[in-house]
């Protein structure tokens, strides 16, 4: 990471953290705290075991695309390569730290780094387009009964943007061959040409393995959605282990989960932090008919309890992430895209 990478990255954590302590400020910390203390235990064993089961389909969408190459290659091998690509996601801007999965894949499961990237390029465009449809109906969906002001619709809109746009580049990064012909053209610069020929062929591979999950592409969207599903569960058992005498139907929650998730695209804080907790602040008190003038401190207490579940459920990705040795593996798969072995890459 450069200089200005990391100056880059202290800022956003900055900014991140500067929302948390506004919205802590505004709400009255000690009624938050105290709130956070008085939740359900069980609703809380419910939400950890719905945040498990969100990732687990995150997992294993990924698997159904790298089964095409990869039969034999170790379930749970995998699973766990996911998990710590989606712990690195919790706590990297724009989620990007997910694109390393393929590093584990490689170190866990054996699997060459360009048909881990072909996996992670494939559920990565089909999450971004599962969620834009959600983040659209449920606009629609709640546009009917309430005012939403412009702040969140805008914000929305700009992570439903940036998911539209990233969703499309990862799709056609693997099957428009107009990409590989640009890098080839990019080839012919002085200097930066040099640099380029080495991912030409991780172009072609990728492309390669891209046209063979196509039709794997179906089952990869169910398990988004039942994804989405999971978590938005698990919302629905953190806001009815806070709130006994209100309740909202599971269906705003899959609209809410999908809202959140847009959030996080929005590349001002790591992964959304602070930006998607204000968002759940707002929304949820747009849908329970309190004023927006003063802020509840259960809604805190719920966006930062999600905050730490949704985050500490990816933990188990830490034994994966520590067991494949971040820095070392990164520096040999690195190696072998751009080394030209052909013994690694597929045939």
């Amino acid at each position: 990471m450069t200089k200005l990478s990391r100056i880059k990255v202290i800022i956003q954590l900055i900014v991140g953290v500067a929302i948390l302590l506004w919205l802590l400020q505004i709400a009255n910390s000690g009624e938050v705290f105290a709130t956070i203390l008085q939740f359900n235990p069980v609703n809380l064993i419910g939400a950890v075991a719905f945040f498990i089961t969100a990732s687990t389909f995150v997992a294993l969408a990924l698997c159904v695309t790298l089964r095409r190459s990869n039969p034999d290659a170790p379930l749970r091998h995998m699973i766990m390569a996911s998990f710590a690509g989606q712990l690195l996601s919790d706590v990297t801007p724009v989620r990007s730290g997910y694109f390393l999965t393929p590093v584990f894949l490689k170190q866990l499961a054996s699997i060459p780094v360009e048909q881990g990237m072909t996996g992670v390029l494939a559920t990565g465009g089909v999450n971004s387009f599962v969620k834009v449809a959600i983040c659209l109906i449920g606009l629609g969906y709640f546009a009917g009964y309430l005012s939403l002001p412009a702040e969140i619709t805008n914000a929305l809109l700009v992570g439903i943007i940036v998911l539209l746009v990233a969703g499309a580049i990862l799709l056609l990064i693997m099957w428009d061959k107009r990409f590989s012909k640009l890098v080839a053209k990019l080839e012919r610069i002085p200097v930066l040409g040099k640099r380029l020929s080495k991912f030409t062929a991780v172009f072609s591979n990728v492309q390669r393995e891209g046209r063979k999950i196509r039709y794997s592409l179906i089952f990869v969207a169910a398990l988004i959605l039942l994804s989405v599903i999971a978590h938005a569960t698990a919302l629905y058992l953190i806001f009815n282990g806070l709130w006994y005498y209100l309740s909202l139907h599971l269906i705003d929650f899959i609209f809410i989960a999908a809202f959140a998730s847009a959030l996080t695209y929005i590349p001002v804080t790591i992964a959304g932090l602070g930006v998607q907790e204000a968002g759940y602040v707002l929304f949820l008190q747009l849908l329970l008919g309190l004023p927006l003038s003063a802020v509840n401190p259960k809604l805190v207490a719920f966006a930062l309890i999600t905050r730490a579940l949704f985050t500490g459920t990816d933990i188990i990705g830490i034994s994966p992430l520590l067991k494949a040795g971040l820095a070392p593996a990164v520096q040999e798969s690195m190696h072998e895209v751009t080394s030209g072995d052909r013994s690694t890459r597929p045939v």
